[in-house]
């Protein structure tokens, strides 16, 4: 299978961003839902994955670079662009309807900050991952 530059950074990006951040909410939502995590807990697993994300970006995004040294040089062209605005509108959607079913949720009950947060934040993680998820199978379907 060959794939283009664009479709092997989309590809290294959706599976750290599903390896670090799977491991981060499973491990807070456990914590909270056990009472063993606090605020500063949370930040520090928080601000771990982030710096994990980015580090693991560098490196992979410099290694398909460095194989790809043709590609790479290239400037992204009108399909790439196209498929990034059909795969962003699609999951800015999908957050905006999290959000809304999250914060109906809220209102309804008493539940904690550290929930509605972290709630909030996986939805960002759910619109990313369906971002990354579309653009994959517009390169796949050519349109």
């Amino acid at each position: 299978m060959n794939l283009s530059f664009e479709e092997k950074s989309t590809w290294a990006s959706l599976v750290i961003i599903l390896i670090v951040f799977t491991g981060y909410f499973s491990q807070v939502f456990d914590g909270i839902a056990a009472g063993s995590l606090d605020k500063a807990d949370i930040t520090g697993l928080f601000f771990g994955a982030v710096i994990t994300v980015i580090v693991m970006e560098i490196i992979l995004h410099i290694a398909i670079a460095v194989f790809n040294v043709r590609d790479a040089d290239q400037p992204t062209d009108e399909r790439d662009r196209l498929f990034s605005m059909r795969a962003g509108n699609i999951s800015g959607w999908v957050l905006g309807f999290g959000v809304l079913i999250i914060a109906a949720q809220t209102f309804m009950k008493d539940l904690n900050p550290m929930w509605v947060a972290n709630l909030l934040l996986f939805m960002v993680f759910v619109s990313q991952i369906v971002s990354y998820a579309l653009k994959l199978f517009y390169y796949r379907r050519g349109y």
